[in-house]
C-alpha cells in the first residue's frame, strides 16, 4: 500500500452536546422535560455532535505511512460512511458485547469530517442531529475517504485500490435488517473479480504454445529425408522430441546406441521443461514464459545449426530445425544462424498466437482437446507486450499466482486452477483468493459520560490521552452514566480506534554478508553419483542493490469479518497481496529497510487448536547479476521469487501484548469484557515482522523456471515475536537457518 515512514495516532472520540433520557430506573426527575430542543411526537432531542480525532499524539506506538493513516506531518484522510448507532443497554457502563440485540436508532453520518480539516490542536467537528431518549451506549463504524492513484502512480502500474486498499463489501446494517448487527460484514475483494475469464484464457494460450513446441516430431508430412554422408538415414516414421528422454538412455534412431551429443541436448532440454516435482512452483507469468523461451530456443538453435557426426545426430539436427520453425510461428527473437543466444524473445500479437495453436498438428492426440476459437475471442487483441506483463500489471495479482505442471501422458501442459502449496500452510486455494489490502476502517463500541452542562466544542479534552483521562473532564461529568431530561452534553467514555490491524514490514540480512544457494542438493538430485565435496552451493555476495523487494503476500487473511471486525464463521481464508513498496523496494547491505505497512484484517479463532500461525510470503527481485539455484530449481537474474516466512502466536517465551486499558478490544465476553487471546494480527494494533534473508534462505526459494544453460516450497525459519502493543515480530529468518 502507499508508504511513507511516519509516526501517527489516531484516536477519535464522539460528544453529544444537549441531549438526555434514559431507560426503566428513571427517576421522576429523569422524566422532566425541560430542555427546549426535545420533541414529544419523536421522544428525540436535537443535540450537537462533536467528533474528536487525534492525529499526532506520541502516546501511542502505532505507525503507519499517508494510506494507513496520518500523523501530524500528514493530511489526514478524513472519514466517510460513518454510522452511528444508539442502544438502551440493561445498565449503564456497559458496551455492546453481542449481535443479538438489535439497536435502537441508525444515523447515517455520511462524510462525518473532510480530509486535511482537521489538525492536533483543533481536532473536532460539530455537526446538528437528533437522538432518541433512554441512550446508554453507542457504536460508531466509519471508513477513511478513499484515496485517488495519481499519473505516476499509474505509469507504474498502481491502481488507487493498490495504494489505499479496497473492500468489495462494507454493510453496515440497515432499517431493512431490522438493525441487526448481525447483518454487518465487511468483507476484503478478490483482485481478480471480473477478470478470470480472461485470466484463464491467456494461461490456456501459454499452455497450449508450450505444449504443441515440446510435441514437436517427425511425424507424416514431418517425416523428411535426412541424409548423412551422402546416404539416407532410417528414423522411425512417428518420432518424437519425447523419445530422446528414456531410462536407458539410448538413441531413439539406433536403440543399440547410446545418446548421441546432439541428441544429448535434445533429451536434457525436454526433461528440464517437462520434470515438474510435485510441491515445485514453476513460474507461468509472461516474463518467465519469455525466459524459458529464450532459454529453450538457444538450446535449439544450437543444434539447428551444428555439424552433426553420426546419423543419430542428423536426425536430431532435423528435428532442432522443425521446432525452431514451430516456435517462430508463436514468438519473435533475433535467431542467428551460427547457433549462437537467441535474443529479444517477446511474444507474437495475441490474435495470430490463437489462429496458428489452433490449426497446428503439433496438438498430441492424447491431450484434451483444444477450445473453439470464440473461447478465445476476449483476448484476441491483447500485443506481446500486453501478454508479457501477464499477471502482474494486467490483473493486479502476484507473479506467483499463475504455475504450469505437466501431465506425463497426456503429453500436455496446464496451469494450476485450484492448487495446494504446503509453503503456506497446506492451504487450499485459487487465484481469487489474492485480495486487496483492506481498507483503514474505524470502530467505536462504548458507553457514555453525561453533564447537566451545555459544554462549548473547544471544552472537551482534545487527544486521546486527555479524553481517556478522567481528570481532563469536569466535576459536572459522570461516567459510566444514563441521558436524563436534565442532560445538556453527553460524549463517548471510549475512543473510536481501528477496525483493522497493520502489519509493518521491515526485511535485512541480520549481517550475513554471503548467501549459500541450493546447487549442491539440486545437481545431486539430478546425479547421484556425484560426491559430497562436488558442485558446492553458489556463494552470492550480498550488496545494497542485491535484491529488491517487490511486494508482500500475507496468508491466512479472512475473507469476511463481522460487526466486530473479527472473522465470520465459515468464511473463506486467502492472501492479502501488497505490491506498493516503499523506497523502490531496497534492500540494504546492513541494517533493514523502509517500512512497509499493509492493512489486514484481525485473524481471530475460535478453533479449538488455537490461532493459527500465518504465513508471509516476500516477493523479491534476483538482482544480483548471478542466477542461483532455490528450492526446486533456478532463480535467473532479473527474475521473480519468494521466500517464506511463518509467524506463530503460539511460540514458547512469547511476551504477551499490552491490552487497552480504556476500552474492550474485540472479541468479547458476554459482560462485554474482552477476550484477551493474542494472535498474529489484533485490530487496531500493529504486528512488526522484520525478516531476515539468512545465508542459507536461497535454498528455500520458490517460483522457479527449467534450467536450460547447459542444454534447467519448503519452509525452515527462525522467528522471534515481541508483543508490545500489538505483535513485534523482530527478526523472521526466511527459508531457513
Amino acid at each position: 500500500m502507499k508508504k511513507r515512514s511516519i509516526n501517527f495516532l489516531l484516536s477519535g472520540a464522539i460528544a453529544l452536546v444537549s441531549i438526555f433520557g434514559f431507560f426503566g430506573c428513571s427517576s421522576n426527575d429523569d422524566l422532566a422535560i425541560n430542555n427546549p430542543n426535545y420533541n414529544p411526537e419523536t421522544n428525540e432531542v436535537t443535540t450537537k455532535f462533536v467528533f474528536n480525532v487525534s492525529t499526532g499524539n506520541e502516546a501511542t506506538t502505532r505507525q503507519s505511512s499517508a494510506a494507513t493513516q496520518a500523523s501530524a506531518s500528514e493530511v489526514f484522510r478524513g472519514i466517510d460512511d460513518a454510522v452511528l448507532f444508539t442502544y438502551r443497554l440493561d445498565n449503564d457502563g456497559k458496551t455492546i458485547a453481542t449481535a443479538t440485540n438489535p439497536a435502537d436508532k441508525r444515523y447515517d453520518l455520511s462524510r462525518i469530517i473532510a480530509a486535511g480539516t482537521i489538525e492536533e490542536s483543533a481536532s473536532t467537528r460539530v455537526i446538528e442531529t437528533s437522538l432518541p431518549l433512554i441512550t446508554n451506549s453507542m457504536l460508531f463504524y466509519g471508513r477513511a475517504i478513499k484515496g485517488m492513484s495519481t499519473q505516476s502512480e499509474e505509469a507504474l502500474g498502481f491502481t488507487s485500490y493498490d495504494l489505499y486498499g479496497h473492500l468489495e463489501n462494507y454493510n453496515v446494517a440497515g432499517s431493512n435488517d431490522g438493525l441487526d448487527l448481525s447483518k454487518t460484514t465487511f468483507e476484503l475483494s478478490s483482485r481478480i473479480t471480473g477478470n478470470k475469464d480472461n485470466f484463464e484464457k491467456i494461461q490456456a494460450l501459454f499452455a497450449g504454445v508450450l505444449t504443441v513446441i515440446m510435441n514437436s516430431n517427425l511425424k507424416g508430412d514431418h517425416h523428411l529425408d535426412v541424409i548423412y554422408e551422402n546416404k539416407p538415414v532410417e528414423y522411425p516414421a512417428d518420432l518424437t522430441w519425447a523419445d530422446y528422454l528414456n531410462d536407458n538412455n539410448r538413441s531413439p534412431v539406433s536403440p543399440t546406441n547410446g545418446l548421441a551429443e546432439l541428441e544429448v541436448k535434445l533429451a536434457t532440454a525436454y526433461r528440464e521443461m517437462t520434470t515438474i516435482k510435485a510441491a515445485e512452483l514453476r513460474a507461468g507469468c509472461g516474463e518467465a514464459i519469455l525466459e524459458t523461451i529464450e532459454d529453450l530456443w538457444s538450446v535449439i538453435n544450437e543444434v539447428r545449426c551444428a555439424t552433426p557426426f553420426c546419423e543419430e545426430e542428423a536426425v536430431a539436427k532435423l528435428l532442432a530445425t522443425k521446432i525452431h520453425d514451430r516456435i517462430k510461428k508463436y514468438f519473435n527473437g533475433t535467431v542467428a544462424d551460427d547457433g549462437s543466444q537467441v535474443t529479444h524473445v517477446s511474444f507474437m500479437l495475441a490474435d495470430n498466437m490463437i489462429t496458428t495453436l489452433l490449426k497446428d498438428d503439433a496438438w498430441p492426440t492424447t491431450a484434451d482437446a483444444l477450445p473453439a476459437k470464440t473461447y478465445f475471442d476476449a483476448i484476441k487483441s491483447l500485443e506481446g507486450p500486453d501478454l508479457a506483463k501477464f499477471p502482474q500489471i494486467l490483473y493486479h495479482v502476484p507473479v506467483g499466482a499463475t504455475h504450469y505442471h505437466f501431465d506425463s501422458e497426456k503429453k500436455q501442459f496446464y496451469y494450476a486452477v485450484n492448487y495446494n502449496s504446503s509453503a503456506v500452510g497446506n492451504q487450499n486455494f485459487t487465484v481469487d483468493s489474492y485480495y486487496f489490502p483492506a481498507e483503514l476502517l474505524y470502530f467505536g463500541n462504548s458507553p457514555i459520560r453525561v453533564s447537566r452542562q451545555e459544554n462549548k466544542t473547544n471544552a472537551y479534552p482534545q487527544t486521546v490521552t486527555d479524553w481517556q483521562n478522567d481528570d481532563q473532564w469536569g466535576t459536572d461529568w459522570i461516567k459510566n452514566s444514563h441521558v436524563t431530561s436534565e442532560t445538556q452534553s453527553v460524549a463517548m467514555m471510549n475512543n473510536i480506534n481501528y477496525g483493522t490491524a497493520l502489519l509493518k514490514t521491515t526485511v535485512g540480512y541480520g549481517g550475513a554478508t554471503t548467501l549459500k544457494d541450493n546447487n549442491h542438493v539440486i545437481q545431486k538430485q539430478k546425479d547421484p553419483s556425484i560426491s559430497d565435496t562436488d558442485e558446492p552451493d553458489k556463494q552470492i555476495t550480498v550488496g545494497n542493490t542485491s535484491f529488491k523487494l517487490k511486494g508482500i503476500i500475507i496468508g491466512g487473511q479472512p475473507k469476511k469479518v463481522g460487526w466486530d471486525f473479527t472473522p465470520l464463521a465459515n468464511t473463506p481464508t486467502g492472501f492479502v497481496y501488497d505490491c506498493v513498496i516503499s523506497n523502490a523496494g531496497e534492500i540494504p547491505a546492513s541494517g533493514a529497510s523502509t517500512p512497509d505497512y499493509t492493512l489486514v484484517f484481525d485473524n481471530y479463532t475460535t478453533a479449538p487448536t488455537g490461532q493459527e500461525k500465518v504465513y508471509v510470503a516476500l516477493e523479491l527481485l534476483n538482482n544480483t547479476g548471478v542466477d542461483f539455484y532455490g528450492e526446486n530449481g533456478l532463480i535467473r537474474h532479473g527474475g521473480t521469487f519468494y521466500l517464506i516466512g511463518e509467524l506463530d502466536p503460539n511460540k514458547e517465551g512469547l511476551t504477551a501484548p499490552t491490552w487497552p486499558t480504556h476500552h474492550p478490544l474485540p472479541p468479547y465476553n458476554a459482560d462485554g469484557t474482552s477476550i484477551q487471546t493474542p494472535r498474529v494480527f489484533m485490530q487496531d494494533y500493529m504486528t512488526t515482522a522484520n525478516f531476515v534473508i539468512g545465508a542459507n534462505s536461497l535454498k528455500h526459494a520458490y517460483l522457479t523456471v527449467p534450467d536450460l544453460r547447459y542444454s534447467a516450497m519448503t519452509l525452515g525459519l527462525s522467528v522471534d515475536i515481541n508483543w508490545s502493543k500489538g505483535v513485534d515480530f523482530g527478526d523472521v529468518v526466511l527459508g531457513g537457518n
